[in-house]
């Protein structure tokens, strides 16, 4: 084999990995990657969960094509086409947003837009210097094309299923010990917590519990996207100060009425499942539902009425 040949076959290897590299850390922080897409209000957030996975799945089917030479020609023009499309949209973000992370690799490294630009840009000249290679032929390839394809779906989709999913097979609610609950809201130290009249969603928070953090992020967005009234939405959360300031500031909680209370009376209400999710009526507990089960359905509905 040529120097040359050499050469290109570690530059394909490169530019394919990276696709599905990237496409390995956004599932891995794909809670994030999902928020992310909401943010920009285009889509509902079960739309956002599809169209994150849409692209994970395209980059990943990409990459495997580009390392494997299947499809070799539709693949680089697909490619490119996708560094154009994210390129561009990249400099919108650049130009009206203040993102410090465009979650090009997911939330395990960090980069903000420009520097994702200069990478799509810097990976768009090296795609030319591989755009003359030709498909592998080998007996089999359609069973490996059908093969790529399978994968590229399946993982996105069944190994990391959507919320929505999710919650046909595994039940997205929660118990809730309504004895403790009725009792927080009599303590004469808690007589701000006034929820009595109409309907609420009450969280209740671990301040050092990641799902915790990532759930109020949700919330908080879905929030605003309807323009709610936040104080149908109150949180309790236990920690120390410290991890509670930063809590609300990380999470963009910091307008919503919050209650600091104990571990041991949080534990005891939603039986140690942090978060949960207490949907309630005139002060009567109507449902617990946990970090998987809320949607904005349900938020909108109750939160309406």
């Amino acid at each position: 084999m040529k120097i040359k040949d050499i050469v290109l076959l570690i530059l394909r290897l490169l530019i394919g990995g990276m696709f599905v590299t990237t496409a390995i850390m956004k599932l891995l922080t794909i809670d994030e990657f999902e928020a992310y897409i909401y943010s920009f209000g285009i889509f509902n957030f079960l739309l956002s969960t599809v169209v994150a996975r849409l692209v994970i799945m395209a980059e990943m089917l990409l990459g495997i094509c580009l390392m494997a030479k299947l499809l070799y020609k539709y693949a680089w023009w697909l490619t490119m086409l996708m560094l154009v499309g994210f390129t561009l949209f990249l400099i919108y973000v650049a130009i009206f947003r203040n993102d410090t992370n465009c979650h090009c690799f997911g939330d395990i490294i960090q980069v903000d837009p420009a520097h994702s630009i200069i990478k799509n840009v810097v990976t768009m000249i090296l795609m030319f210097f591989i755009r003359k290679e030709e498909d592998y032929q080998f007996k089999g390839k359609k069973w490996a094309i059908a093969a790529a394809c399978l994968v590229s779906f399946v993982v996105p989709f069944c190994v990391f299923p959507m919320d929505a999913v999710y919650n046909k097979f595994v039940s997205p609610v929660e118990e809730i010990n309504e004895q403790a609950f009725t009792t927080l809201l009599s303590d004469s130290t808690m007589a701000d917590f006034d929820i009595h009249e109409g309907n609420y969603v009450v969280a209740v928070y671990a301040s050092g519990c990641k799902y915790c953090k990532m759930s109020a992020k949700r919330m908080s967005m879905m929030m605003d996207q309807h323009d709610l009234d936040p104080d149908r939405f109150q949180i309790l959360i236990w920690g120390d100060s410290v991890h509670i300031k930063s809590f609300m500031e990380e999470t963009n909680c910091s307008q919503y009425r919050w209650y600091h209370i104990s571990p041991y009376k949080a534990i005891d209400m939603v039986y140690g499942q942090f978060p949960t999710f207490i949907l309630t009526h005139d002060g009567q507990v109507t449902k617990g539902m946990d970090y998987r089960g809320i949607d904005e359905s349900i938020l909108l509905e109750h939160i309406s009425k």
